[in-house]
């Protein structure tokens, strides 16, 4: 197996020097994305991982011979000289840091200079030695680990990382961790924690850089003075931060750190120094598709790019040290900003997606988008902020609340126009009720009148003209009925009917002889099936069978008879009405039983207003029962009501 398969090892870059970046406990090269870029241009740089960290060959793991540091560290010294080039820079963070003092020891002079970020010779309080954990905190810790190691890499991973203003390198951690294969992690913790390499460090005679954090929960700043007066050539940095690992929360800082000390050693690149590096960090920045601006704490101006003072129609000079960010919002924008924005980085450090506008030089207003965040990098308090133009986004937004606007107008009118068509309709039920109701009075003397006639003697054509009339009186008076019936069934609780003991048949007979006489022209027949005996209402039946029957003649075949049928079984009784004809079409046989439905369009609107077969309907619904119809051209056409002979009826 290759030594740069083993370690999963990437080499880039070119220069006089090479600089190494190893990882710590749980994590990968991954970790050093954020710095190693800056040395590309200048030195061969190389970045690998730990055997049983990040993509590392897994079967390269042997538990002895990583049962110490040493082992890593042999491992070091065999990547150096196959990759380092030149004078060779290590820089190790964590337990990587005195990895990387036991490979300077084994091969005295092959490593040029040492960078250790957050290092630690030993985690164990000891006497006057600090080492931020007593023996006991060692234990517990390793006990978690071994009792459930995702729990604990969840939960330590945001701890040590710190970092309280950017909680997502406290969840790349713990993915990190979670990544690490559990036997190994474990073993590789017990081995960092309870080593103790402080008697290794009087013997280190190679230029040392230590970055330490100013507060870190896993290596007190106590470790690094302690590390600084051990070694001959040691120096010691504090770098501004909350947590273990500076190189992902504040990069800008740890490489500007180790630039100045290589420039020291001498090992800095003849041909880009830091303000090389500088100018093109600044190009970069003001070529960035957004405007970045840096703020001191009370909001004056300290940076800010190209792209910014363009948008605006500043000049860096006129804004940088001359200007407050909230001096370019207009005043209700600054007032939110005051009262919000400030306040929410002052409590979580950061805010998101925050819409301003901004004004520019000549006036004019900038709708922008506001991301920002709040660190202090060498202990002074700066605010940092990315903006982004949102014209186009602006004016969508407006045309959303416009057509939202007029929809809400437009519901709410369609609401009025409801309001109003259902006022009218129940005032034009109410008029049909109380029309129906005075009409009826009027018809009924019509028809005594009418019958009183046809007692006496009279010529043909007279009993031809009183027949006339009590045909056209019964129509009416049907219709009357009808009507009052919609009326109740609309605006009341249903059709009222007063069931009582009856003979079914000589019911539907009584009411098939009355209407032979209204149908002279037709043949109408009665078909009884069954005993007759039954609970309901005699006078509703017989104006369900008058509807059916009026309905049958109206739209059957004329020459055809119509048969009603009433039929009485155990629990029910059931009452049809067939006619011949055209079967009824069948994109309206969901809806025949609603009021103002008609079989078909081949009667004219006189014969028929569509009341009819809705109160058959309701007449049914009355009684507990259903209706129902089949229609075929070979069958004809069948109505059926089918009545429950419940307790209740």
């Amino acid at each position: 197996m290759t030594v740069e398969r083993r370690h999963h090892v990437q080499v880039a870059g070119s220069g006089p020097a090479t600089i190494f970046f190893a990882n710590g406990l749980g994590c990968d090269q991954t970790m050093w994305r954020l710095v190693q870029p800056a040395y590309a241009g200048r030195f061969h740089t190389v970045t690998f991982d730990l055997v049983g960290a990040g993509r590392s060959d897994l079967s390269a793991y042997d538990p002895q011979k990583y049962s110490s540091l040493q082992g890593h560290a042999d491992d070091v010294l065999e990547l150096v000289r196959q990759f380092g080039q030149g004078p060779v820079i290590f820089t190790g963070h964590s337990v990587s840091a005195m990895i990387g003092l036991l490979a300077d020891l084994k091969a005295p002079g092959r490593i040029a200079a040492q960078v250790m970020v957050g290092p630690s010779p030993c985690y164990l309080n000891d006497g006057d030695y600090t080492g931020g954990f007593e023996r006991a905190d060692i234990d517990a810790l390793l006990s978690s680990m071994d009792s459930n190691y995702l729990v604990w890499s969840s939960t330590m991973a945001p701890v040590i990382m710190g970092a309280p203003d950017r909680p997502e390198l406290g969840a790349e951690l713990a993915s990190s961790f979670c990544r690490t294969d559990p036997d190994i992690a474990r073993q590789f913790a017990r081995v960092a924690f309870l080593s103790d390499h402080r008697a290794q460090l009087p013997r280190l005679t190679t230029p040392t850089l230590i970055l330490q954090c100013s507060d870190d929960v896993i290596v007190p700043v106590p470790v690094g003075h302690y590390m600084r007066q051990a070694m001959p050539h040691g120096t010691l940095e504090i770098i501004q931060n909350v947590g273990h690992c500076p190189h992902l929360s504040e990069p800008g800082a740890i490489t500007e750190a180790i630039d100045a000390f290589l420039a020291r050693q001498g090992l800095a690149s003849p041909n880009a120094g830091p303000s090389t590096l500088a100018s093109e960090a600044q190009e970069l920045l003001d070529q960035a598709p957004c405007g970045l601006v840096q703020t001191d704490a009370q909001g004056l101006l300290r940076r800010v790019n190209l792209a910014f003072c363009q948008w605006l129609g500043y000049s860096p000079g006129e804004l940088v040290g001359q200007r407050k960010f909230q001096d370019l919002l207009t005043t209700g924008c600054r007032i939110f900003h005051h009262t919000h924005s400030l306040r929410l980085l002052q409590l979580q450090g950061s805010v998101s997606e925050v819409r301003v506008q901004m004004l520019r030089k000549d006036g004019l207003l900038l709708p922008m988008l506001l991301n920002a965040r709040r660190h202090a990098p060498h202990g002074e308090k700066v605010d940092e902020y990315a903006l982004f133009v949102a014209q186009d986004r602006d004016k969508y937004e407006k045309e959303l609340v416009k057509a939202r606007t007029k929809l809400e107008a437009m519901v709410a009118h369609a609401h009025e126009l409801q309001a109003q068509a259902s006022d009218r309709a129940m005032f034009a039920e109410q008029m049909v009720g109380i029309v129906s109701h005075d009409l009826r009075n009027p018809i009924m003397a019509v028809l005594m009148s009418a019958e009183l006639l046809g007692k006496g003697s009279l010529t043909p054509d007279q009993s031809e003209v009183l027949a006339y009339i009590l045909r056209a009186g019964d129509r009416a008076s049907r219709l009357i009925a009808n009507l009052l019936d919609l009326t109740q069934a609309r605006l009341g609780s249903g059709l009222s009917v007063s069931p009582a003991s009856m003979d079914l048949h000589s019911a539907v007979a009584g009411a098939v002889q009355d209407l032979s006489q209204v149908y002279p022209d037709r043949v109408l027949r009665h078909v009884q099936q069954g005993h007759g005996r039954c609970t309901a209402d005699a006078d509703r039946l017989a104006q369900l069978v008058g509807n059916l029957v009026s309905n049958a003649m109206a739209y059957g075949e004329p020459g055809a008879p119509v048969v009603v049928t009433s039929t009485r079984e155990d629990a029910f009784f059931s009452l049809s009405v067939q006619n011949r004809g055209l079967p009824i079409p069948a994109d309206i046989m969901d809806g025949l039983f609603e009021r103002m439905v008609r079989s078909c369009d081949q009667v004219s609107n006189a014969r028929s207003v569509g009341l009819g077969l809705f109160i058959v309907s309701e007449i049914a619904k009355a009684h507990g029962g259903t209706v129902s119809v089949a229609s075929t051209l070979e069958e004809g056409t069948v109505f059926t009501v089918v009545i429950p002979q419940a307790p209740k009826i």
